[in-house]
């Protein structure tokens, strides 16, 4: 009987810690262009933006997160390249907002870590900034990153959040974690 008073005990500590945590603010995702056929589903062959809305709910000088894009039935997509136009040589990456030069980040810019970002699934990227000056405000739900794509063959993507290496941890500024909606599931249908 000392084990469930113990396990109870430790069970309502657990909820009371969960309670106090909060977010530091949001982070979404939704679909743009013309492979985004509604909320959940993409148009094989056709471009599509995977679209990053983010909040904040403080005064910051940093950011770090990642994403994973992974598929049980999908192997390989196409990151569409544009030119000197986005925030990775590749150009797929896209930044909104002051996000797309150092308007916001006035020290790094939005820092692009590729860690496997080949087309090949599964593809793993994180995203980083610092300020020096300036910093980050709070702001409500606002869209600031993209990235574009096609996929060939229908199935199913997901879009989770995810740890990079090699030290991307997911956080804000003072290692208060942002709230994720996700993970996201796409149907990709032709």
């Amino acid at each position: 009987m000392s084990w469930l008073r113990t396990f109870a005990v430790a069970a309502l500590a657990c909820l009371l810690l969960a309670s106090l945590a909060t977010a530091a603010g949001t982070i979404s995702m939704k679909l743009s262009g013309p492979g985004a056929v509604d909320e959940t589903t993409i148009k094989a062959g056709e471009k599509v933006s995977f679209d990053l809305y983010f909040s904040n709910d403080a005064v910051r000088r940093g950011i770090s997160v990642g994403f994973k894009m992974t598929s049980d039935n999908i192997t390989e997509i196409v990151h569409v390249a544009d030119s000197g136009k986005g925030l990775n040589e590749h150009g797929d990456i896209k930044g909104y907002n002051g996000w797309e030069g150092k308007a916001v980040f006035d020290f790094t810019g939005v820092i692009v870590a590729p860690h496997s970002w080949e087309g090949t699934l599964p593809d793993t990227i994180g995203f980083a900034g610092i300020v020096i000056k300036k910093r980050w405000q709070p702001q409500e739900l606002t869209k600031q990153l993209s990235w574009d794509v096609i996929v060939p063959d229908t199935g199913t993507i997901v879009v989770d959040s995810t740890f990079f290496p090699p030290g991307g941890d997911w956080m804000y500024d003072n290692e208060e974690l942002p709230g994720w909606e996700g993970p996201y599931e796409f149907k990709v249908v032709k």
